[in-house]
């Protein structure tokens, strides 16, 4: 356990960067690159690439596009929000940042060149083990074929409880749980999974990569993975979408 352990610190420690479109200072430590672009570069001549793609600072929040793939946005909070962790995203008036996600969506379809239906979208934020950055930022993207497929397959029996799928994903175990889009209206996702954690001491947030996907018109479906070593599982639950959106095709 603790060569694995030491190699899975290794892999997230040498973990390249994804995201920004931005040449970075050599001075700017590379986990604060996201805070420095939204706090200093949006809406300045610094934005040589036009990456800051909506700055709605009364809502809270910026999109920007993601280089990681043609087709990624990042929903990124203007305040300083850590990550999943941060007991700012659980407050009674906290922002909800998936909500904007998903009213972003449209952006998307442009990167796509066409319309991208709801069933095959994917909103993730990786855990605090599994990701790059020390600024909350959602990944808006598709869902990859195989994953969308599982799920297809799985969604009959995906209830509005935090439940496991039968099947692991990509070697994975995740929860998952069906919410509809009034709830999601009223309530933040993370605030769903912070309840169901205190409810059965399963862990702390820090450990969860968090998505909502496969929306319909109907409800959608959360999707929680955890930290776990024995399955090699940083809780980078990005692992779920596909950039390229090929199941679009």
């Amino acid at each position: 356990m603790r060569d694995l352990s030491r190699n899975m610190l290794t892999i997230f420690t040498l973990s390249t960067l994804l995201t920004g479109c931005f040449v970075i200072p050599e001075a700017l430590p590379k986990r604060q690159v996201l805070w420095d672009i939204v706090t200093n570069r949006c809406e300045t001549p610094r934005d040589e690439t036009h990456a800051c793609l909506v700055v709605n600072r009364q809502a809270g929040y910026v999109v920007l596009r993601d280089r990681n793939g043609p087709v990624q946005t990042l929903i990124i909070p203007t305040a300083k929000i850590t990550g999943i962790e941060d007991p700012q995203l659980l407050q009674p008036t906290a922002k909800n940042y998936f909500n904007e996600a998903w009213v972003q969506r449209r952006i998307l379809d442009i990167q796509n060149k066409k319309a991208i239906e709801s069933r095959y979208l994917s909103f993730s934020v990786n855990s605090a083990y599994g990701r790059t950055q020390d600024q909350l930022h959602i990944h808006s993207s598709c869902l990859s074929k195989a994953v969308y497929a599982q799920l297809e397959r799985e969604r009959p029996s995906i209830t509005p409880h935090w439940q496991a799928l039968s099947n692991k994903i990509l070697g994975h175990t995740y929860l998952a749980k069906k919410i509809t889009l009034a709830e999601l209206n009223t309530t933040s996702p993370f605030q769903m999974l912070s309840g169901y954690l205190q409810q059965s001491n399963a862990g702390n947030m820090a450990e969860y990569g968090l998505a909502m996907v496969s929306i319909t018109d109907t409800d959608m479906i959360l999707l929680a993975t955890k930290l776990d070593l024995t399955e090699k599982n940083l809780g980078s639950i990005e692992e779920i979408q596909d950039t390229f959106c090929q199941v679009t095709q």
